[in-house]
């Protein structure tokens, strides 16, 4: 939320500056600002689409995975339990630290795959860079033919434009921009 709110009052300084900038200017032509929704284009071009198709598959292995390891450690579990009363001390500590052990590999194989910086992150941007830098190069093409000075991204998730002229969004003519391309 404080990213958010960050971010919104970046835009605003930015806008306003910018504003009065252009204003006190009496030789400077009309701003020209665009936007376009970037999940809209993402969810629209093949290679992005093919590029989420293999990050789901991984994250369905994984999470089987996951899912295994965690039905082996409650099995243990349950086993522990009802064994416990016929177990020496000794036997007891032995599986405890089985299933203490058994639990660390769960979380670390979480750790390793879906946690902030792991392999699913890597992934993503190994998969999803090349794609974001073709759509990036499209949208700095459109904003150029349009005469536009700066071009934001409007995104469902994250707003980072509070309100918008539907004319100046020039999210269609980056898709078909990208859909030529692709054909």
């Amino acid at each position: 939320m404080k990213e958010k709110s960050a971010v919104l009052i970046s835009t605003f300084v930015i806008l306003s500056a910018l504003g009065f900038m252009f204003a006190a200017s009496p030789n400077v032509s009309q701003l020209k600002i665009g936007y376009v929704n970037s999940a809209t284009i993402l969810d629209q071009i093949p290679e992005a689409q093919a590029a989420q198709r293999k990050l789901d598959a991984l994250m369905k292995a994984w999470g089987d995975t996951v899912n295994q390891m965690s039905q082996q450690y409650q099995d243990k579990a349950d086993a522990y339990q009802k064994q416990a009363a016929m177990m020496t001390d000794q036997a007891k500590q032995a599986a405890q630290q089985d299933l203490a052990n058994l639990q660390q590999q769960i979380m670390q194989y979480r750790q390793e795959k879906v946690a902030q910086g792991g392999e699913l992150d890597q992934t993503r941007e190994k998969l999803m860079k090349p794609i974001r830098d073709k759509v990036y190069k499209v949208i700095a093409q459109v904003a150029k033919d349009q005469k536009m000075q700066y071009v934001f991204d409007k995104r469902d998730e994250l707003a980072v434009i509070l309100y918008a002229d539907p004319s100046f969004d020039i999210t269609y003519k980056v898709l078909d921009i990208l859909n030529r391309e692709g054909n």
